[in-house]
């Protein structure tokens, strides 16, 4: 049972779920073009003991970026009609890139200076002949993936208008192998770096990231009921919330200054708005059956949330100032998860089909131009934005586990994030952290 719906059912209630064998929804068709960019193999600025090595290392973690961003298409060196930088790094013959289809070219120069790595990035834009971006970087030597990122970043930035994800993070809910409860994991956008943020020895579910980035909440159970808890990336943890009952799916407002739990410390599973610190400032939903799993509009003044008022779990649109709430879903069965873009009016949720399947499924916020992201893939479920709006990680079992997958937001170019021994589910995908 993966989405927060099902868990909180399985831990609380028991909710019959009745498929509507005649409900479809259609496949989205919809591949956007790739970006076609040459990278030269990157130069170094003297000839000392691992400078070759380290060139080596930077290139490829950015050529890795910029593929996994889904917006460029690399072309291979193979295709080069110039192999090697010839003179001058910021001297480029236009027209032989042309040739090849590149509509922009990277270079750059390596150097070591005590325990820095030193890289001089440049981008060339073909369609203009001009150099869009020349700018230097220093970073420490025992974290050279960092400065490919800086480096990517930027590119991203000058072509698109965006700054890339390349210093973002994932967290989720991991079940290591041999062990009894989940815990709460962060990685790298990219699936490196996976390590244990929290590991209490009790179920961990629900990660949220706060919107300076420095902390995730999460919930955790105790014998009897479910609390709010945050923790820092350095695993400092401290207790939100005492309610009886279950407190669950929280969500932190645009604001960042705000949070918005389900609690049954009333009795029935509604919607809260709380400070960051646990403490109640009003309660939003006040209608039967589970209200929970809320996600903001952009502007914060509506939610999306999930709710079985009216029998089967659907998606509903909230007002949060009226407090008026309108169903989205009237297709597929038991909808949940529902995740709004950071920018568009762009709702995505988990649902059941016809194929008694979970997967991802993409409408506005009035319920209309409904779009299906994901087909016959085992249970693909809980999406969360990129912080650009570009990319949706998810999870899905069609590996035979609940893993973490990527795909962009039109459900083109799946793929899965990080090959973990364990079980992962509920990404929940940072803001830019940075580099500090």
């Amino acid at each position: 049972m993966q989405t927060l719906i099902r868990s909180f059912i399985f831990l609380f209630f028991i909710l019959p779920i009745v498929p509507n064998l005649n409900a479809q929804i259609v496949l989205r068709d919809a591949k956007d073009s790739a970006i076609p960019v040459a990278i030269q193999a990157f130069m170094i600025s003297a000839a000392v003991p691992g400078a070759e090595a380290t060139a080596t290392d930077v290139e490829a973690v950015l050529t890795g970026d910029l593929i996994y961003s889904r917006l460029f298409r690399v072309i291979p060196a193979e295709a080069f009609l110039e192999p090697k930088i010839v003179g001058p790094i910021e001297t480029l013959n236009v027209g032989s890139w042309r040739q090849v289809g590149a509509q922009f070219v990277v270079r750059a120069k390596v150097g070591l200076e005590g325990n820095q790595v030193v890289l001089e990035g440049y981008l060339f834009n073909i369609s203009t002949g001009k150099l869009d971006l020349k700018r230097t970087y220093k970073y420490n030597k025992s974290e050279t993936d960092r400065i490919a990122h800086m480096f990517g970043d930027d590119i991203v930035e000058m072509i698109t208008g965006k700054r890339g994800i390349f210093s973002t993070k994932i967290a989720f809910s991991y079940l290591p192998p041999g062990k009894r409860s989940r815990e709460i994991w962060a990685m790298d956008f990219n699936g490196k770096n996976p390590r244990p943020l929290v590991q209490n020895g009790r179920p961990n579910l629900s990660a949220e990231w706060s919107v300076d980035g420095r902390f995730v909440y999460y919930t955790s159970a105790s014998k009897t009921d479910w609390h709010l808890w945050k923790t820092d990336l350095n695993g400092r943890q401290s207790q939100l919330t005492t309610f009886k009952g279950s407190a669950i799916s929280p969500v932190v407002m645009p604001n960042g200054k705000e949070l918005v739990l389900s609690l049954s410390k009333d009795g029935n599973a509604d919607l809260y708005l709380l400070d960051l610190e646990g403490k109640v400032k009003r309660r939003l939903t006040a209608k039967r059956g589970i209200n929970i799993a809320a996600s903001p509009s952009p502007d914060g003044s509506r939610l999306c949330f999930t709710s079985d008022r009216f029998g089967n779990v659907h998606i509903f649109v909230m007002d949060i100032n009226s407090g008026e709430a309108e169903r989205m879903t009237r297709v597929g069965t038991n909808n949940d998860a529902c995740a709004w873009s950071p920018f568009d009016d762009v709702l995505l949720f988990s649902g059941m089909d016809v194929d008694r399947e979970f997967d991802i499924f993409a409408m506005d916020s009035h319920g209309n131009n409904m779009e299906r992201l994901t087909y016959d893939a085992k249970n693909n479920e809980a999406p969360t934005w990129s912080p650009d709006g570009r990319l949706i990680a998810f999870s899905s079992r069609r590996t035979g586990k609940n893993q973490l997958f990527i795909m962009k937001a039109d459900g083109t170019g799946s793929s899965l994030i990080a090959d973990l021994p364990g079980d992962a589910l509920q990404p929940a995908w940072s803001p830019r952290l940075g580099y500090k």
